[in-house]
């Protein structure tokens, strides 16, 4: 029996590679650097409910992640800081945006909670800089390195081949349906292909003429020394930028951008330095709301790529190729997603009925193939 061939071995490959070993096709992943080096590893792997534009799929989506992440972290598996998520309203605009999210997470059963500008003096805010803001206190940080190995491990223990350090270099179709696929070591045979190749998800839809609107933005991140002695949940503020702690009195602060209009396509392979107008950026985001922070130092940084789609969802779905399947555009949200993701494909290929929470991700919401 041919083989379902996964290209990619972040987060969302080895998901596929845990739920799909479950079926009787063989299955095999191909990742041509080290497991989780590409955007997984230069994620801040925050599990997060928080939608800015609040939508119930995506919403019961995350919450099947939960579902398969709470019993691990309950057993020990993995480990799990609950931060949570925290959005700063600046103005009574803001906050009538925030109250407008907290009602509609109501609806979804979510635990939220609108917070005064007293209350975030208790992250080291300054209260007088907000009209305050809104609180998804059960989200919180993992670490996808566990993550990952722990369904690698499980996925090789049904038979899964995990091929580390073996490149695709060419998606084989013969009459309009996959073949095969060509390697650094020689070619493999493949009833279907699924491109999970995050960042380099161009390249290997290049190989297979499929089209998908599929872009870059940088995440930029520094750690920093800030002797902080009280909590920072994940805080977002303008600008994308986002802090929150680290380790046991650092900081860490981000860019989270994800605005397609805004993006381009960037090299993959090549590293891109920060720039400077970030650390200016993070250095006000400091001064002005962080006051009791003082002789704040850069500790560690690095600057990843995401891939986004223009309405910020996954593509999750197969193609004009016959056996060519997409789980690429995770725009920022692999490691909240990638469980969900992994257990409705799954479901989707041995049963052979889409299922409705992978309906919304189809490729066909675009105009283009």
């Amino acid at each position: 029996m041919k083989p379902t061939v996964i290209v990619g071995g972040g987060i969302v490959g080895a998901s596929l590679a845990y739920h799909l070993s479950e079926g009787e096709r063989p299955v095999k992943l191909f990742e041509k650097n080290s497991l989780g080096s590409g955007t997984t590893a230069a994620s801040i792997a925050q599990f997060i409910r928080y939608q800015e534009s609040p939508d119930r799929a995506e919403h019961e989506r995350r919450e099947l992640s939960w579902e398969w992440y709470e019993p691990l972290i309950e057993a020990g598996e993995f480990e799990f800081d609950p931060i949570g998520t925290l959005h700063t309203g600046s103005s009574e605009d803001e906050m009538t945006h925030l109250r407008e999210l907290y009602a509609a997470y109501d609806e979804f059963g979510l635990t939220a909670e609108l917070v005064s500008p007293s209350d975030l003096s208790a992250y080291g805010l300054d209260s007088d800089r907000f009209a305050g803001g809104l609180l998804v206190p059960d989200d919180g940080v993992l670490d996808p390195n566990e993550i990952i190995q722990h369904m690698v491990a499980r996925a090789r223990d049904r038979g899964a081949e995990i091929e580390i350090g073996v490149a695709v270099t060419d998606v084989i179709v013969e009459e309009g349906a996959v073949a095969g696929v060509e390697t650094t070591e020689g070619q493999t045979d493949a009833e279907r292909v699924i491109n999970a190749a995050g960042p380099w998800a161009h390249e290997i839809n290049e190989m297979v003429g499929v089209s998908a609107p599929l872009r870059h933005t940088e995440g930029p991140i520094v750690v920093l020394q800030a002797n902080r002695n009280h909590p920072v949940p994940l805080t977002f503020f303008e600008d994308e930028v986002y802090v929150r702690q680290e380790g046991s009195g650092d900081l860490l602060a981000g860019r989270f951008a994800r605005a397609y209009e805004d993006t381009t396509r960037f090299d993959p392979d090549h590293a891109r330095p920060i720039e400077e107008s970030y650390y200016l950026t993070v250095a006000d985001v400091i001064d002005r709301y962080f006051p009791s922070f003082s002789d704040v130092r850069i500790l560690n940084e690095w600057n990843g790529l995401r891939t986004v789609t223009p309405d910020g969802l996954p593509i999750v779905d197969d193609t004009a190729v016959d056996g060519y399947l997409l789980a690429v555009g995770m725009s920022g949200y692999g490691v909240t997603t990638a469980p969900a993701l992994g257990e409705l494909v799954g479901e989707w290929l041995r049963s052979g009925i889409k299922p409705d929470l992978l309906e919304p991700l189809a490729l066909n919401r675009f105009d283009t193939q």
